[in-house]
């Protein structure tokens, strides 16, 4: 008896031509011209490559693959979106919008599809399921039932939804994850129902119109009303769909609110006395996170011109920032604590950095202003992946579970959320207002909205007096000798 092993899927990073014209090389006798292995070659009237894009590959499943590379190619380039083009100008009309692609998405975004469509892919396989099994017929809303519950999608349903409702935290899925898949993969049928690959949609889909609380003063013209509103109490657009995830079986721990979470003094101590945070380049990703408020995509594109010794007497005066681009594709230059620029200069003096200078240099040349020189390099020279400082979490939760330690629960986000919390916390002891603590943390943070911000400072509100305990004269020692900067900066972004 011959037991088969069920292969899973992987996603693979590669450099993709996404160029227009593409057109197949011919001989002399009209033929195509091929490589050794096989393969048709060919090229571009326009090239436009991108370096690391996210595709799927599956030994077993190769027309799904080639079906949903596709789809992740169409939304990066904004070929296919269920929402509509927002009306920018009143010199075009709506069908002009309409005509117009929609909005490009960013490679990160691309690579969280693909994990989503990469847990449906390894499902169809494991259920030897096919994804073009669908009805005849459009659904109606009220249709799921033991008719359709069979469908592969419905069955995929059913077994996210089990897992978010399941006991077992081992297997459990948090309930947002859940709606991400399913939602993925919902949009992954929705464009190939558009392209025709499948003949209708097994879920319901209709274009309802929502209602929401009207900002537009009543005196203002009915000219400059969203274009997608018919009603006078106003109201948007949207596709609605029976394909979700019930709320009703989302697990209590979901409700809390993960992003603000910060380290207790217990758990960071559990997390920085772990072997892993010794190492380099591990602990300087920690570091980044706990004294800047880092996210792990900006640790990674942090650059080496950026970095000096805050020690010499000629960078006294000297204001440490970097130049980096943060959530929502906004540059910024960030003002760190002197402590943190130091630490990120002795990396720069490590035998290992200086070995991944000299590949990176021989590759790209030296001061390509096209390719700077990173800060965090693989051992290739290469700028390391965005998740990479993120994963440091993994790395030490397996040696956790491995040495038979309590699991580390907290996050490598949840170290932003510490530094915030802890800077809070820091300026409401020393009586500051909280006009200026906004001020402070909107700038350090980037945030967007007051209301992510007073989040932050109503936590650290409900931090007590002594929840520091030994770490009062740590939060101290890192923020203190920056407070009146990161006031002054707040004071001259606000008045700029």
């Amino acid at each position: 008896m011959v037991v088969r092993i069920k292969a899973k899927s992987t996603i693979i990073k590669t450099a993709v031509n996404l160029g227009k014209g593409m057109s197949f090389h011919l001989n002399e006798s009209g033929q195509p011209i091929e490589t050794e292995e096989g393969i048709r070659t060919h090229s571009y009237r326009h090239n436009k490559v991108e370096p690391n894009f996210s595709l799927l590959y599956h030994p077993d499943r190769i027309t799904e693959c080639q079906e949903m590379n596709l789809f992740l190619m169409h939304r990066f380039e904004g070929h296919f979106s269920l929402k509509k083009n927002i009306k920018e100008s009143e010199a075009f009309s709506d069908a002009y919008y309409a005509s117009q692609p929609g909005k490009q998405l960013n490679v990160k975004t691309v690579r969280s599809i693909a994990k989503h469509l990469k847990a449906f892919l390894d499902w169809l396989a494991k259920d030897e399921a096919s994804y073009f099994e669908v009805i005849a017929a459009p659904l109606s809303r009220q249709s799921v039932d033991d008719n359709i519950s069979q469908l592969p999608v419905w069955r995929y349903h059913k077994y996210l939804c089990d897992r978010v409702a399941t006991n077992d935290k081992a297997k459990r899925l948090s309930y947002n994850t859940a709606q991400e898949r399913i939602r993925a993969v919902k949009t992954f049928y929705i464009w190939s129902h558009k392209r025709g690959a499948i003949d209708s949609l097994p879920f319901s889909l209709e274009y309802e119109q929502v209602r929401i609380k009207s900002k537009t003063k009543p005196s203002e013209s009915s000219l400059f009303l969203l274009p997608t509103s018919t009603t006078r109490s106003g109201g948007l657009w949207e596709w609605v769909s029976n394909l979700s995830i019930p709320k009703t079986i989302k697990q209590k721990e979901d409700s809390s609110d993960k992003e603000l979470q910060p380290y207790s003094p217990q758990e960071l101590k559990q997390l920085l006395q772990t072997v892993t945070a010794q190492k380099s380049p591990y602990k300087i990703y920690l570091q980044c996170a706990l004294l800047g408020g880092l996210r792990s995509f900006e640790v990674s594109a942090i650059d080496q011109c950026d970095i000096f010794d805050p020690d010499k007497i000629e960078n006294k005066k000297r204001i440490p920032k970097l130049n980096i681009v943060r959530k929502g594709h906004k540059p910024v230059r960030l003002t760190i604590a002197r402590v943190l620029m130091k630490l990120l200069y002795l990396h720069t003096l490590l035998p290992m950095n200086k070995k991944q200078r000299t590949k990176h240099e021989t590759t790209y040349g030296m001061n390509n202003s096209e390719h700077q020189l990173p800060l965090f390099m693989n051992s290739s020279g290469e700028r390391i992946n965005e998740e990479t400082p993120g994963n440091t979490i993994s790395i030490v939760r397996k040696e956790q579970r491995e040495l038979g330690l309590e699991i580390l629960s907290r996050t490598f986000h949840d170290l932003r959320a510490t530094f915030a919390t802890y800077v809070a916390k820091y300026l409401i002891e020393k009586g500051e207002s909280e006009s200026s603590i906004r001020q402070i943390l909107m700038t350090l943070m980037s945030h967007e909205s007051f209301k992510t911000t007073k989040r932050y400072i109503d936590f650290a509100k409900n931090v007590g007096v002594d929840a520091y305990g030994a770490m009062s004269e740590w939060v101290q020692d890192i923020y203190g000798d920056v407070d009146a900067l990161l006031v002054r900066e707040a004071e001259n972004a606000t008045a700029n």
